[in-house]
C-alpha cells in the first residue's frame, strides 16, 4: 500500500491529481490509497490526531490561512516526520530557498503535467524503498542492523566509528572511507572524519553544516563544492 495525500484549496486540482494517481496505480498494478484535504488546518489535524503516516504528500504552497510552507515545517519539526515525501505545487516558481528546511523531493508548477506527476510518484516509491535499507555492523562478535533512515551521521575517532542516531550513539571498529563507498547516495562526506545523512541537514553554509539535532560540523575545503551539489540534488529528490 502506497498512501498519497493531496492538499490544495482548488478542488479541481485535487480532483485531477487524485484521478492521475489512481491511473498510475491501475496501470502499474500498484495499490494506492489517496487522502484529500482543502485546508492546511484539516491536514495537520488528521495527520496529528489520527497518526496518519503518508508516503507522499502533494502540498499547495498558497493555501489561504495556513500555507504549505508552514504545514511542511509542522510535519518536519513538530511531528518529527522525515519519512513523508513532500511535493510542493504552486502557480509560482520563486519559493526554492524557503523550502530548504522542509526538504521536498520536487516542486510542480501549475498547470501540472500528467507525465511529470507520474515521474514524481515513481521517485517517491524509490525513496520509500531506499529508506527500508539497513546498515550492518559488528561489536564483540554480535551483529547489529540499523535503518539508514535513523542515522544522522557517522564520525571517526581514535580508529573507531561512531553512529549518531536520533536518540543514541553506538560505536564499532571500522574505516569511514569504506563505509562511504557502501552507503546510499543521500550520505556524503563533508570531512575525512564526518559522513552525514543529507535528510537530517537543517542548515548549510559554505564552511559549516547544521544537523537537525543541532550539531555543527565543519565542511573541509576539498569537499565543499561536492557537498553543495549533493545537498541541492537531495533537496529535490534526484
Amino acid at each position: 500500500m502506497f498512501q498519497i495525500g493531496i492538499c490544495d484549496d482548488e478542488k479541481g486540482t485535487c480532483a485531477q491529481l487524485e484521478e492521475w494517481c489512481c491511473d498510475f496505480g491501475e496501470k502499474n498494478g500498484f495499490d494506492i490509497e489517496i487522502y484529500v484535504w482543502y485546508t492546511g488546518e484539516s491536514l495537520c489535524d488528521d495527520i496529528s490526531d489520527k497518526k496518519l503516516q503518508l508516503d507522499m504528500l502533494f502540498l499547495d504552497i498558497e493555501l489561504v490561512s495556513t500555507d504549505g510552507i508552514k504545514v511542511g515545517k509542522y510535519i518536519r519539526d513538530e511531528l518529527e516526520n522525515l519519512e513523508t515525501a513532500i511535493v510542493y505545487i504552486s502557480s509560482k516558481s520563486s519559493y526554492a530557498m524557503n523550502l530548504f528546511r522542509v526538504q521536498p523531493i520536487d516542486f510542480l508548477i501549475k498547470p501540472i503535467e500528467k507525465e511529470k506527476l507520474m515521474e514524481v510518484i515513481i521517485c517517491g516509491i524509490k525513496l520509500r524503498e531506499r529508506k527500508k535499507q539497513v546498515f550492518e555492523y559488528c561489536v564483540r562478535g554480535y551483529h547489529y542492523k540499523v535503518p539508514y533512515k535513523d542515522i544522522v551521521y557517522f564520525y571517526s575517532q581514535d580508529k573507531k566509528i561512531n553512529i549518531v542516531l536520533r536518540n543514541e550513539e553506538v560505536q564499532f571498529n571500522g574505516k569511514l572511507k569504506n563505509i562511504a563507498k557502501a552507503v546510499p547516495h543521500n550520505f556524503v562526506l563533508v570531512h575525512q572524519s564526518y559522513l552525514i545523512n543529507l535528510d537530517f541537514v537543517a542548515e548549510c553554509s559554505y564552511e559549516l553544516v547544521k544537523m537537525n539535532n543541532g550539531t555543527l560540523l565543519n565542511i573541509s575545503l576539498p569537499y565543499r563544492k561536492m557537498v553543495r551539489e549533493k545537498i541541492t540534488q537531495n533537496a529535490w529528490g534526484r
